[in-house]
C-alpha cells in the first residue's frame, strides 16, 4: 500500500533529536540549584576539649542553608550532615566558636549553619568522694526481721564540672525489699543526688566505681501460738453403742514455727486411739502430732484421752394376738380377731440379746357384759418384756363379733335295774 504523501528521513531525524535537546533544556531549566532552609535540626558535637576540662553548656542543634537541586535537597535528612565544634583552644568560660558542617550526600553543593558560631562554657573538672547509702523500699514480709544494710564499697568518687560536683551530697542504693522473704545481695547502680535529694543528671558525670555490691541480712522470726488439742479416734464401738465427745486433758498446747506456718495451724491432733469394740468408758496416753512446718514447744508431749460410749435405744414392733377376758359363758367368738401392732423400745443390746416373741406380750379385749352381738372394744397392753418400753399400739380398737354359745345337754338318767 502506497502512502499519500513521503517521508524525508534526513528530516525525520533532525525532528526527533531537536525535541530531545528541548527536553534536557527543560528538565534542567526546572532542577536548577538553590540555597534553601532545612525544615529538620542537625546536633552540635565538641571535639577536641582540652584535657582537664568539660562542656558545662552543650549547643543547641542548628537548621542548615544547603545548595541543591530540588531533587537532591528533597532526599537530604539530619543523618546526611555533621555538625562539629573544635573546642581545642578553649579555656575555661565563655568561649565563642565556629560551627562547621560537612554533608555526607557528594552532590551537594555547599552547606552552611543558620548561626555561624556558638557559645561554650567550659569548666575545670573536679573530684569528690561521696559516702553510699543503701535506701530500702518496701517492707519485708511478715514474720521476717530486717538486718542492717551493708554497702561495699562504702564510699565512691565522681567526675564532673565543678559547680555540678559542689552540690553532689552523696551516692543513694536503691532496694526494693518489698515481702522479701530472702537476704538480698547483690550489685547496684547508685544514683547521685544533691541536699534535697534530687538526682543530679549531668552527661558529663561520671561515678566510679560504676556499681556498689549491697547486702541486706532479711531473717524469719520464730514466733509461739497456744492451740486447741483435737482427740483422733479410729475404728468403731461394740454393736449397740454410740460414741460419745471425746475428752482430752490438757486441751491446749504451744507451737513453735514461722508465722506463715503458724497461722494456718489452729489445732493439733493426737495420735489415733483405737475404740474398736468398746463397750466400756476407756483411757489412753498419746502423743501429738503437731502440723507440718511446725514443732511442739515441749517435745514428745503426751495428753489423755477419755473415751465414753452410751447405747443406742432400738425400736421394734411385734404382731401380738389379743386375747378376751371376762367373756361370758353364753357367748363366744365368731371369728379370729386382728393381730395388734406393739412398737417397743430399749437398749440396743437388751434387744440383741432378748428373742422376743408374741408371747411374751399380754394383750387383752375386756368383753363384760356383752351378749352376742358386733362390738368395736378397747384393746389394753397390759405386760411387755422386762427392760422394754411400751412406745405405742395399733389399732386402739378391735371390732368383736359374738355368738350365742352352744347349749350345754342334760344327761339322760341312768336306767333303774329291776328286781
Amino acid at each position: 500500500m502506497r502512502l499519500p504523501f513521503t517521508i524525508d528521513p534526513g528530516r525525520a531525524f533532525f525532528a526527533v533529536a531537536l525535541a530531545v535537546l528541548l527536553y534536557f533544556v527543560a528538565l534542567s531549566e526546572t532542577n536548577l540549584a538553590q540555597q534553601t532552609k532545612t525544615n529538620f535540626f542537625v546536633p552540635v558535637q565538641v571535639v577536641n576539649v582540652p584535657p582537664g576540662l568539660v562542656v558545662s553548656t552543650p549547643p543547641q542543634s542548628v537548621q542548615l542553608w544547603v545548595t541543591a537541586t530540588n531533587s537532591v535537597f528533597n532526599r537530604l535528612r539530619s543523618e546526611s550532615f555533621t555538625a562539629q565544634v573544635d573546642a581545642s583552644g578553649a579555656i575555661a568560660g565563655d568561649n565563642d566558636l565556629p560551627i562547621n558542617v560537612t554533608s555526607s550526600d557528594p552532590e551537594v553543593l555547599n552547606v552552611v549553619p543558620d548561626q555561624p558560631k556558638v557559645t561554650l562554657h567550659l569548666e575545670e573538672v573536679a573530684n569528690r568522694v561521696l559516702p553510699v547509702r543503701a535506701n530500702l523500699q518496701g517492707q519485708v514480709a511478715s514474720g521476717y526481721q530486717l538486718g542492717t544494710p551493708i554497702v561495699d564499697p562504702p564510699t565512691l568518687t565522681v567526675t564532673a564540672a565543678t559547680s555540678v560536683v559542689s552540690r553532689a551530697t552523696e551516692a543513694v542504693i536503691d532496694v526494693n525489699i518489698d515481702h522479701v522473704t530472702v537476704p538480698v545481695n547483690g550489685a547496684f547502680t547508685p544514683r547521685i543526688v544533691d541536699s534535697r535529694g534530687i538526682d543530679l543528671k549531668d552527661p558529663n558525670l561520671h561515678v566510679s566505681p560504676l556499681s556498689v555490691n549491697v547486702q541486706v541480712p532479711i531473717v524469719q522470726q520464730t514466733l509461739y501460738k497456744e492451740v486447741g488439742i483435737r482427740p483422733v479416734a479410729q475404728g468403731q464401738p461394740a454393736p449397740g453403742y454410740a460414741l460419745q465427745p471425746l475428752e482430752v486433758n490438757p486441751p491446749t498446747t504451744t507451737l513453735v514455727g514461722d508465722p506463715a506456718s503458724l497461722e494456718a495451724a489452729s489445732f493439733v491432733d493426737t495420735a489415733p486411739v483405737d475404740i474398736t469394740g468398746i463397750s466400756t468408758t476407756i483411757v489412753r496416753s498419746v502423743a501429738l502430732s503437731p502440723p507440718q512446718r511446725t514443732l511442739l514447744l515441749q517435745d514428745a508431749q503426751t495428753v489423755t484421752v477419755t473415751v465414753r460410749v452410751t447405747t443406742l435405744p432400738v425400736t421394734q414392733t411385734v404382731r401380738v394376738p389379743p386375747s378376751v377376758i371376762n367373756l361370758s359363758g353364753t357367748v363366744q367368738l365368731a371369728r379370729t380377731l386382728d393381730l395388734v401392732s406393739v412398737t417397743i423400745s430399749g437398749p440396743a443390746p437388751a434387744l440383741q440379746n432378748l428373742a422376743v416373741n408374741p408371747s411374751d406380750f399380754k394383750v387383752v379385749i375386756d368383753a363384760s357384759g356383752k351378749g352376742p352381738g358386733r362390738y368395736a372394744l378397747d384393746v389394753r397392753v397390759q405386760q411387755v418384756p422386762a427392760g422394754l418400753t411400751l412406745q405405742d399400739f395399733t389399732p386402739k380398737q378391735v371390732q368383736v363379733d359374738l355368738v350365742a354359745a352352744p347349749a350345754t345337754p342334760t344327761p339322760a338318767p341312768s336306767p333303774t335295774p329291776s328286781g
